[in-house]
């Protein structure tokens, strides 16, 4: 009899190896029903997208005629096409002033705001008004105050005794206009981040700091930033984004590719290759390339800084 209770102890205290599988099952099993729906969505609508935009870029096709395999030549016409070769230009030179500005403009508005005082919350709804307002309806609004006649921006330069620009007319001022707007368009949410960053800061480091004698620039550079450091990807991956695609809206409606091609960027040719040339298969192609263009520069700004660092 005592060996029979033994063998039950021994049952008890050591599972079989089908529950234990079972036990290390269920986790998982959980995790792919939060996941699936996603995992669903993502690859339906981002995935299957691009792999059909790849294909369609194998092919020659204006919507009426039936599609004509072509391989590469889609691909091959980019550098002999001189407007493309210029889109891309313009891209990445919007790229370049629109991107850093708006991470800055994020970090400091957010580091501005960091704080607790009556009106706060006021102050915060009016930064993070533009997240309310359409692109379109923002690029009009923004048009107007470009006006190089009756525009505030010009006429509060009149009162200074300077002369403001043609901005949306001047083939040097149009797209850093385009860059104010959409710097003002995607700072909100880049500084949201930044803003739920620094409040997850513990205020005794900040006090310690202070009361070591730490002036606000040495808080900033020792404490903060290194703190909200981890963020700066996500929201340069966000600004990229937005930059690179919601920009469309603004240089419609702004400038239309204006003038003399200088706010053309690719994003915009694309539009008009597919929906006013009626080229699908060229258009796919392009669109394959600026889809390269954003991995490559999101792999670089995920790319660690410093010598042996680790991810």
């Amino acid at each position: 009899m005592g060996s029979h209770v033994n063998a039950g102890a021994a049952r008890t205290t050591f599972p079989s190896r089908r529950g234990r599988r079972r036990a290390d099952a269920a986790p998982w099993g959980w995790i792919a029903l939060f996941v699936a729906p996603n995992l669903i969505l993502f690859s339906i609508f981002i995935l299957a997208p691009m792999a059909m935009a790849f294909g369609l870029s194998l092919f020659q096709w204006d919507l009426i005629s039936p599609p004509k395999f072509v391989g590469l030549a889609n691909f091959m016409a980019i550098p002999g096409d001189a407007r493309a070769v210029n889109s891309i230009v313009k891209t990445l030179y919007l790229i370049a002033i629109g991107v850093v500005p708006t991470v800055v403009v994020s970090f400091l508005l957010a580091v501005l705001i960091n704080a607790s005082f009556p009106g706060i919350r006021v102050i915060r709804t009016l930064y993070l008004m533009p997240l309310v307002i359409s692109f379109v309806g923002s690029a009009v609004l923004w048009r107007y105050i470009f006006d190089p006649r009756f525009g505030p921006i010009n006429v509060m330069l009149s009162w200074i005794g300077v002369t403001g620009p043609a901005w949306l007319q001047s083939t040097t001022w149009a797209m850093p206009a385009v860059a104010i707007v959409v710097i003002w368009l995607r700072f909100p949410l880049g500084m949201l981040l930044y803003l739920a960053a620094l409040q997850s800061i513990s205020p005794s480091m900040i006090e310690a700091a202070t009361l070591d004698g730490a002036g606000p620039w040495r808080r900033m550079i020792h404490i903060i930033w290194p703190n909200v450091r981890p963020v700066t990807f996500l929201v340069s991956i966000v600004t990229l984004r937005g930059v690179l695609f919601d920009s469309f809206d603004v240089v419609q409606v702004m400038t239309n590719g204006g003038p003399i091609n200088s706010t053309d960027i690719l994003i915009k040719y694309i539009y008009d290759v597919a929906f006013s040339q009626l080229k699908l298969g060229y258009a796919s192609a392009l669109a394959t390339l600026l889809l390269l263009i954003v991995a490559a520069l999101a792999l670089f700004l995920s790319a660690p800084r410093t010598p042996g660092a680790r991810r």
